[in-house]
């Protein structure tokens, strides 16, 4: 095993992959290119020396190394979110989603998206 630990983002990226059934559709669900995915996978891989898939012609099954890999990738994640919920609700930030609609008719500038 290398001295380097994988990122939020390849776990991220990983558990997608397991999730969607291929690099592809996991590519798309986190905004991103498949090679530059394929690529993220492959040092997580590099890095514990284990392969994560069995890649087909169009779909991947997880290995079983994936399988231990996924459990602890999952809690990981799990825990960095509740760190970040927790590190801002002490420091009284305000976090979640705003939506604005708006009745083009009534304004005078048009917001993007």
């Amino acid at each position: 095993m290398r001295d380097c630990m994988p990122t939020l983002r390849q776990l991220e990226l990983a558990v997608a992959v397991a999730e969607e059934g291929g690099f592809t559709a996991a590519a798309r669900r986190r905004n991103t290119v498949q090679s530059a995915l394929s690529h993220q996978v492959a040092k997580i891989e590099e890095t514990f020396g284990a392969c994560l898939f069995e890649r087909g012609t169009r779909q991947v099954r997880p290995t079983t190394a994936d399988e231990v890999f996924l459990h602890n990738a999952r809690q990981t994640l799990r825990a960095a979110e509740r760190l970040h919920e927790e590190m801002a609700q002490a420091l009284g930030t305000v976090r979640g989603r705003l939506a604005l609609a708006q009745i083009s008719s009534l304004t005078t500038v048009q917001l993007p998206g």
